[in-house]
């Protein structure tokens, strides 16, 4: 409302100049120059919501929220968080979300519970091996790799058995996955093979592979890939 008010206040002023500088002669469009002039200084000074009242934003002035961008000056709750906690984050939303429709069964909740536990698995030694490659540190790239071929065969077997799932049009998804774990495997074993022997040909064939394997895998988003 006291940004309401302001606003009125703010025009009845704009309003006064362009009155008085008219009376005393000046042409019209000298007036409202004048007049539109005050406006643009008063919006500068004033502070955010003075020209917008709050009621006619919800509330929240020049706190308007687009799609995909976030407000000015808030940073999003994301930007302090890593990419694997982000990640882990959206599985953890995705199985409540999951869970809540009324229309799954205890059977489907279950597969999902368990799909979930075997993702988050996967996508914590995905992005540790996404981090160590960031950081052009050799060691932690081979130790990331190597973490890869000893727990992600444990993760597949547990993947693999995971009950077919009752839902058809989950099934090409879960067909590619499937496809892209043992893509990965594969790749990380060539990648640490490329490292030992400073083979630069084989690393670069290794990298097309990771990115075909997290293509199929979708636990990161497409601009992080490597």
């Amino acid at each position: 409302m006291r940004s309401r008010k302001v606003l009125y206040i703010i025009l009845i002023v704009g309003l006064a100049i362009f009155i008085v500088s008219f009376a005393i002669g000046r042409p019209w469009w000298q007036a409202l120059l004048f007049s539109v002039g005050f406006l643009l200084v008063a919006a500068i000074v004033s502070s955010p919501g003075l020209l917008i009242p709050e009621g006619l934003l919800g509330g929240r002035p020049f706190d308007r929220r687009f799609p995909g961008r976030p407000p000015i000056g808030k940073p999003t709750e994301a930007a302090d968080k890593t990419d694997k906690a982000v990640f882990l984050e959206r599985m953890d939303s995705e199985l409540a979300e999951f869970s809540a429709q009324s229309e799954a069964t205890t059977e489907d909740i279950h597969w999902m519970t368990e799909y979930t536990r075997v993702m988050k698995g996967v996508g914590e030694l995905v992005h540790e091996v996404h981090e160590s490659v960031r950081s052009k540190d050799r060691v932690k790239e081979l130790r990331a790799f190597r973490e890869v071929t000893k727990e992600l065969p444990r993760l597949i077997s547990q993947f693999e058995g995971i009950p077919e799932l009752a839902i058809p049009e989950k099934r090409k998804a879960i067909k590619q996955q499937t496809q892209g774990l043992d893509l990965y495997l594969a790749a990380c074993s060539d990648f640490i093979e490329a490292l030992e022997r400073s083979d630069g040909e084989l690393a670069g064939q290794a990298a097309i592979q990771i990115n075909k394997a997290l293509n199929l895998l979708d636990v990161m988003d497409k601009s992080q890939l490597m």
